[in-house]
């Protein structure tokens, strides 16, 4: 009779995830050297470079171009360790779901773990759970990082972190990553949510009237030019769609954040700054690529917008509004 006794209380937990396998993230990668070839007169040799080129193995994509030095670490063990990680943690992941995504070919791996033991009310009424976010990627773009978000119930926005620690681990792409050190600092994350849960209180009883809203998303898109126009106190919704319409260059990303602001979010919250916080997240969350060749991509993209809403809500007017 074999009796085994898992170690770690979370084991049983991620049984079911981890027979769930790798999404489209299930494929090994080889790493090559490359070569340069040298024609006559030099009896055309192939002679060897200083890179590495890291590929699927399934398809033959070229993942990363790196130093023969680079240590590549594969997505599925990326995804092995960070399940690891949240094993041994403190946090409870009964009934955690599990999200794969890939782009860039593969070369971009982003994996979303929700969990909805630590659940809490919004100070709307909705509910949010606690979500890590974990990304890698071959080409150099990221390095093995576990951040803390929650995931709003009734808009599924992901609702990104802006105050205190937001990025709860990282490390370098080493073969070697430290578990035990990630699920001690991912513990944390708790703590980090229940800051956030206090400045999203503060941002809905502050008020915010439809011309600094605009002002806002326009500034979070840098895209200047669609404030030009507008005077200042001009809190009037045909001024500012005016301003949208006489843009010399149309920009869909801002008319979708205004859209979704003025004909959802300011109806159901109020003209607040927790308004203009979920049509942001609604954003980064929900809308399409500019381009229909982009939407490859657009698990990275996402990644993008979430970093602007992070960076645009850190700015000082904002966080001054709490």
């Amino acid at each position: 009779m074999n009796n085994v006794t898992p170690m770690y209380a979370n084991n049983t937990a991620l049984t079911a995830i981890r027979d769930g396998g790798y999404g489209s993230a299930d494929f090994d990668i080889a790493v090559a050297p490359l070569t340069y070839n040298m024609p006559y007169p030099n009896d055309n040799i192939d002679y060897p470079s200083s890179k590495s080129v890291i590929y699927r193995t399934d398809t033959g994509a070229e993942l990363g171009i790196h130093g023969h030095k680079y240590a590549p670490v594969a997505p599925k063990h990326l995804i092995d360790a960070t399940r690891n990680i949240i094993e041994r943690s403190d946090l409870s992941i009964n009934n955690m779901q599990e999200t794969i995504r890939t782009s860039h070919n593969g070369a971009r791996v982003f994996v979303k773990t929700t969990l909805p033991e630590h659940t809490y009310t919004t100070s709307d009424g909705d509910s949010a759970s606690l979500s890590l976010l974990s990304i890698s990627s071959t080409d150099g773009t990221w390095p093995l990082m576990i951040s803390a978000a929650a995931i709003q119930m009734a808009c599924t926005n992901l609702q990104v972190f802006v105050g205190g620690e937001v990025a709860v681990y990282k490390a370098k792409h080493t073969q070697s990553l430290d578990i035990e050190r990630g699920s001690r600092i991912i513990t944390k994350s708790l703590g980090v949510f229940h800051n956030e849960r206090d400045l999203w209180q503060k941002w809905h009883g502050t008020d915010c009237n439809m011309e600094t809203a605009f002002r806002f998303f326009a500034d979070a898109l840098k895209c200047g030019t669609a404030t030009s126009g507008l005077l200042d106190g001009t809190n009037n919704q045909v001024h500012i769609e005016s301003s949208i319409a006489e843009m010399p260059r149309r920009n869909l990303q801002l008319e979708y954040i205004w859209n979704i602001y003025k004909n959802v979010y300011s109806k159901r919250l109020g003209h607040n700054y927790w308004a203009v916080y979920n049509a942001l997240t609604d954003w980064s969350t929900h809308a399409s690529a500019s381009r229909d060749t982009s939407q490859a991509n657009i698990a990275s993209i996402q990644n993008d917008r979430q970093q602007t809403v992070r960076q645009a809500v850190q700015s000082n007017y904002f966080m001054k509004a709490a």
